[in-house]
This record gives structure tokens, sequence and C-alpha cells, in this order.
């Protein structure tokens, strides 16, 4: 049986007066110490699992200062997340919807009324208000993906065997020589069009496993505008996902 990686508490250490926060992960298949960062996992230090002696995280951190604050300075590290509560914003098909939650005589209920996400819980709920809004959102984006590519697969001319919906970490969407379409649930955050250049990408990989020119060119032919959605999501896709992480 694989081992899996270790993740320790958050830790915070001060690089020439900026607040540096640090997970320290270890990795049973990791052969060397690394330094990764990222807008949406941070700075993570990895270290071997087998390491046999002691290292210091910190005095790793310290020795990369100048390229660790470099990488900071070019991204955007997403603040901790806060439990969701009455008000709270969040953002759905590229809009902002105040949450506001009411009392049902049933079942739980959540729907869209205007500039609002209306959560109607029973008297004595005592789960969490994000797990509900979140299986809510998994929900819509099931149905919102799937019908993009439903409409789009006889346009491109390719046919998918399964369609997918999944909490994927790194990507947006991803293609299976098999012909399992799987996309990631936060797309539904987004506004159309780029929920649709997304889509449109995996179904064009049916005809071309691969990034080649031609690849390219399928996707321009289907969405013109294609590049003006790659760089909204360099800018905008990890901030979006807010407190739903």
């Amino acid at each position: 049986m694989r081992s899996t990686p270790v993740l320790h508490p958050p830790e915070t250490i001060v690089l020439d007066g900026v607040p540096v926060t640090y997970t320290v992960r270890r990795s049973p298949r990791a052969k060397q110490m690394r330094i990764t960062v990222s807008a949406h996992n941070g700075v993570v230090v990895t270290l071997p699992a087998r390491l046999k002696r002691y290292v210091n995280p910190e005095e790793i951190l310290r020795e990369k200062k100048l390229w660790l604050l470099h990488h900071l300075s070019t991204i955007t590290v997403p603040t901790p997340p806060t439990p969701l509560a009455d008000g709270s914003i969040i953002h759905f098909l590229g809009h902002e919807l105040r949450i506001a939650i009411g009392e049902s005589s049933g079942r739980q209920t959540v729907k869209v009324v205007e500039n609002e996400l209306r959560v109607m819980l029973p008297r004595d709920f005592s789960g969490d208000l994000k797990e509900v809004v979140k299986l809510w959102i998994r929900s819509e984006a099931q149905r919102i993906i799937g019908r993009e590519a439903e409409r789009m697969a006889p346009l491109i001319g390719v046919q998918y065997n399964r369609l997918t919906v999944r909490d994927q970490k790194t990507k947006w969407g991803s293609c299976s020589k098999r012909g399992t379409l799987s996309f990631n649930w936060r797309l539904v955050l987004f506004p159309p069009k780029v929920i649709r250049y997304i889509v449109i990408h995996e179904l064009c990989h049916l005809r071309h496993f691969n990034h080649s020119q031609r690849f390219w060119s399928l996707v321009e032919h289907h969405d013109p505008a294609f590049e003006n959605s790659i760089q909204w999501l360099k800018h905008h896709g990890m901030r979006m996902e807010g407190d739903l992480r």
C-alpha cells in the first residue's frame, strides 16, 4: 500500500518584514527537499519522509528568501477561508450573489433569486452552511457543464463516453483517451464564456489528444475569442473561489 503525504499545520515566518505562511509536507515519494509556491496551495516545504537528519524548515526558507519573496510577489496567495454566513458573498456564473438564509418547514432548499442565493434551512439545522452551498453548486455544475458538452460535442463532431464533475485541485478540465471528460466544479463560479471555452478545449482533445497547431485551430474555430478566456483564468481563476475552499 502506497503511503500518503503528511501535512503539518500551517506556520508563519517573517522574511524581510513580510509575514509568510507556509505548510510542511512530508512525502514518501520525495527524493529531495523543495519549496513550491502556488496561488492555490500557498508556500509548501516538501521534505522526504525518510530524511534521516533533522531539518529546520525555517532555515530552508531563509536560505531561499530572495527567490521566495520574488515568487510571492508575482501571485495572489488566497487568504484562509472563513465560514459562510447570512450576507456572505459568493460568485456564480460570473456574478456576485449574497447569501440570504431563511427558515424552511421541510427539507433544505437553495435557489437563485435575482442577486441573492436563498438558502432555506430547517429550524433544527446543525450542519455546515458551506457544505450545503457547495453541494448545490456541484449539482449545478453537473447540469450546466453537462448541457454545454451535449450542445457542443455534435458541432465539433465528437462523442464522449462519460462526463464527471470533480474536486480537482490543479486543473479546470481533463480528457482521457477513453473518452471521459472531467471538470472542476468551480467552473460554474466563472462567466459562461469561460465555462464554454473549457468545455470546447476538452472536447477538442477527443480529436487531437495534444496541444498541436491543429488542436488550437479547432478550438479557435469553435471559440474565436478563446484567448480572452485563457487570460481571464490567469488573472481571476483562483481568486473567485473565495471562501468556498
